[in-house]
Order: C-alpha cells, then sequence, then structure tokens
C-alpha cells in the first residue's frame, strides 16, 4: 500500500474505529478552488464533501477512455463518499466491482467491511477485514476495524488485540486509544483506559467527547477531582451541552459538594428546558394550518 503512495483517512463510526481507505491529492479547497475542481480533483482531494467526492468519482468513472488505476480510484473513493452518505447498498456495490478490477487491492475489501458493518453483518464484515490484512499484514487500519467489529460481538479481550497491534503499527491515531479504552473499560479494566484516554487526548486535545469519556472513567475508580476536572474541560469547550454539566453534578454528589451539584442540575435543567422551548416553537411554525 504505502509503496503506491496511497494516502489512507481514517474515519470513525458510532466511537469506533472504522476506517476506510481514501485515494488522495494533496489539494487546498478553497471556495474558488473547488469551483475549478476536475473530476478527478474532485474524486480525491482530501477536503472534498462526501457530495463533491461522489460526483466527481462517478464523473471519473464515466470516462469512456478511463484508465484501470483511475476506476479503481473512482470505485474506492466514491464507495467512501457514499459510506459517508449512507448508501451502503451502493458502497457494496462498488466494492465488488473494484474487487472484480483487482482482486489484490484492499480497498474494496475495507470499504464493503465497512458498508457490512453499517448494516450489522458483522461475520462478513470480520472476512472482509480478514482478507485485507492478508493482502497488507500492515494494514492497520483493518486490524482497528476487525477490533470495533468484536467489540460490537461485545468480544472486548480480542477487540483490544487487535486495537493493539493497530496501535503497534501505527501509534499516532488518536481512535485506536478511544476505541480500546471503551474495550477496556467494559472488562472493568478503567485505570487502563484512563492511560489510553490520556493518549488520545495528547493526539487530538480538540475531541471533547475523549474528556467526557475520561470523566466518567476516572468517576468508576474514584478520582473524583479529576472526573470533575474532565467534566469542567468539557463545558468549557461546549457550554451549551447538558451532558456535560449532568455529569459533573453527578461527581460533585459523589464529592459531597451539594451547592455545586445544584448550579450544575440548575443550568442543565435552563438549557435543556430552551431547546424543548424552541423545538415547540418549530413544530408550531411548521404545522400546517387547518
Amino acid at each position: 500500500m504505502r509503496a503506491r503512495n496511497l494516502a489512507i483517512r481514517p474515519q470513525a463510526l458510532r466511537g469506533v474505529a472504522l476506517a476506510g481507505l481514501l485515494l488522495t491529492v494533496a489539494l487546498p479547497l478553497s471556495a474558488a478552488n473547488a469551483a475549478k475542481m476536475s473530476a478527478a480533483d474532485a474524486c480525491m482531494a482530501q477536503e472534498s464533501s462526501p457530495e463533491e467526492r461522489l460526483a466527481g468519482c462517478t464523473a471519473m468513472l464515466a470516462k469512456p477512455n478511463a484508465s484501470k488505476r483511475e476506476k479503481m480510484i473512482g470505485y474506492c473513493n466514491r464507495g467512501y463518499a457514499l459510506t459517508d452518505l449512507g448508501k451502503y447498498g451502493r458502497v457494496i456495490a462498488d466494492s465488488n466491482a473494484a474487487i472484480k478490477l483487482d482482486p489484490k487491492e484492499p480497498c474494496g475489501y475495507l470499504n464493503r467491511g465497512r458498508a457490512f458493518f453499517y448494516t450489522r453483518d458483522i461475520e462478513r464484515a470480520i472476512a472482509d477485514y480478514t482478507h485485507v490484512i492478508k493482502l497488507d499484514p500492515g494494514y492497520h487500519e483493518a486490524f482497528a476495524n476487525r477490533g470495533a467489529a468484536y467489540h460490537e460481538r461485545r468480544e472486548f479481550a480480542r477487540a483490544m488485540h487487535e486495537y493493539d497491534i493497530a496501535i503497534r503499527i501505527e501509534p499516532n491515531v488518536a481512535m485506536y486509544y478511544r476505541d480500546r479504552a471503551n474495550s477496556r473499560s467494559n472488562l472493568g479494566e478503567y485505570s487502563q483506559a484512563i492511560d489510553d484516554l490520556a493518549r488520545a487526548i495528547e493526539l487530538d486535545p480538540k475531541d471533547v467527547d475523549l474528556y467526557f469519556r475520561r470523566g466518567g472513567m476516572s468517576v468508576q475508580v474514584g478520582s473524583l477531582d479529576a472526573a470533575i476536572a474532565d467534566f469542567t474541560k468539557a463545558i468549557s469547550m461546549e457550554p451549551n451541552e447538558p451532558r456535560f454539566l449532568r455529569a459533573r453534578e453527578r461527581a460533585y454528589e459523589k464529592k459531597g459538594e451539594a451547592a455545586l451539584a445544584r448550579a450544575d442540575y440548575e443550568q442543565a435543567l435552563r438549557i435543556e428546558s430552551e431547546r424543548f422551548r424552541k423545538m415547540l416553537r418549530s413544530e408550531n411554525t411548521s404545522a400546517p394550518r387547518r
């Protein structure tokens, strides 16, 4: 894979790592650039939206003189875009076409495995990820994806083993540590999960969910001050998210800080009440008059 200069972009799914292959070009995308992009650029540019990528790859595939390599890129990247758009049947169709075109190229199996995962066909997802690993034993995304599938089957020890391998191959992907922490927590290994989340935060300090998760793990081991610090950080990043306030409220309650817990309770209640009022206003505005 790396010898052929393929760029890999990971993608997350429901809190677990599900990476998809993206054959990319380093193309900065301003609004002006986007308007002038060729179909190939739109298909391959890292910053293309799923809709732009879908249109660009479709145009590439429609070229009467498209080379085998162009077709492979078109099927792989269109499958990636279609996954983002939730069109899993079409992902499977494009993946099958890519596999038929070149059965030794991993991207068709990886994209198809992701589509199977999304459609709850876990066994076939695992089979496709395993095939990717046979083709390329250094393909860390396939190990992480297979770990996600084992996690979904509640085989947490097997999932952790897959994440261990993915991290050994590529130690700088935050989601791998986050997802291994999920599996560790399901096995009651909260201290080790906290360590994994700390590493994930080092790699991706702007991911608010990582602080929220680590705070929850710290509550489990009785480290209430650490939990409160993480929940406070999450609140500073997203002050209008009531679940962060609710989490800190519970931590304050456990610590015996009744006044601080009450303040978080009231703030969360205000936010939730305002959201509910906005929802009612929106429904009343959009309701047809009789």
